[in-house]
């Protein structure tokens, strides 16, 4: 049998994608990236919360390690950490809501 055309390969990858999307759409189903993002700020202000702001250093060396492994500038990853805390440490709710839900 003979191979698919690259270009036809992607469309219908493509579309299996779009089919996904659109059914976890539906399903009102988090992604990672969702259940990640919240993870993050729930221990980040959790930790701050407990006056625990060294867990909260301790969390962001781990991170920006191992972003530093994954080819990311160490000096930009804590710039990008350290907003993030202020961010969770000066509002209740960091997260807007999803409309498209």
């Amino acid at each position: 049998m003979a191979r698919q055309p690259q270009r036809e390969r992607n469309a219908k990858q493509r579309e299996r994608q779009q089919r996904l999307r659109d059914r976890h759409k539906a399903e009102r189903r988090p992604d990672r990236d969702d259940v990640a993002r919240l993870l993050l700020a729930w221990s980040i202000s959790a930790h701050l919360k407990e006056g625990r702001a060294d867990r909260v250093h301790q969390l962001g060396d781990i991170l920006v390690e191992k972003l530093v492994d994954q080819g990311f500038d160490e000096r930009a990853s804590y710039e990008v950490f350290d907003a993030l805390v202020d961010r969770y440490r000066h509002d209740d709710s960091p997260f807007r809501r999803k409309v498209r839900l």
